[in-house]
């Protein structure tokens, strides 16, 4: 009998590295069950709890680590804030090691649930964490860190579509990083793994 072919995984393997421990994790799991992207790729999701600049140097450790035992088609992504009214020490420092080491960067301006509240409704002023986070749970009745996944998935186009306008908005005004608040690139990622992922023009769907 003739021995059937190994069968080659083709889809794009990503580790994500986060700066918090729960809600990034949670919210990016739950985009790794959609089908579509079940399809295409492979996520392995960290939540380190750490800094931004430390967690860029933890995963210029892991990619060193990694392409030294032959690892295939993987990148490398950190998942990061800003904070405000204070922002994180060290910021650019961490943005430039990442780009010297072939790491993505995914970050929001000021927290992740920048990100998350832009599911649900604009938000074009500037704005300091905790009123971020008050505003994210006053649309999603969240308690604490917990979200419920599925329900982000179902207004994907609407975060994309308004995060989109925010960085028009700040490239209009000549307003950069780290001083873009507010702004979120998560969507890059999503796309980077997704790209068929809605682009999120249009009217909102919910």
């Amino acid at each position: 009998m003739r021995r059937r072919a190994a069968r080659i995984d083709q889809r794009t393997r990503f580790v994500i590295l986060c700066e918090g421990e729960l809600t990034e994790p949670h919210y990016l799991k739950a985009f790794a069950r959609l089908p579509s992207v079940r399809a295409v790729a492979t996520l392995d999701i960290r939540g380190m709890g750490y800094e931004p600049r430390r967690l860029v140097e933890e995963a210029k450790d892991v990619r060193h680590q990694e392409r030294r035992q032959g690892s295939g088609s993987t990148q490398y992504w950190c998942v990061f804030d800003v904070e405000a009214p204070r922002q994180h020490h060290r910021l650019r420092e961490a943005v430039q090691m990442a780009r010297d080491n072939q790491i993505e960067v995914a970050i929001s301006n000021p927290c992740f649930e920048l990100w998350l509240l832009l599911h649900y409704i604009d938000q074009e002023s500037w704005i300091a964490n905790e009123a971020c986070r008050t505003l994210r749970r006053g649309q999603d009745g969240a308690q604490g860190k917990a979200l419920d996944g599925a329900a982000y998935m179902q207004r994907l186009a609407n975060a994309t579509r308004r995060s989109r306008r925010l960085e028009t908005l700040h490239e209009r005004a000549g307003r950069e990083f780290p001083d873009n608040n507010p702004s979120s690139s998560v969507h890059r990622l999503l796309h980077a793994i997704d790209p068929t992922m809605i682009a999120g023009e249009g009217e909102d769907a919910h």
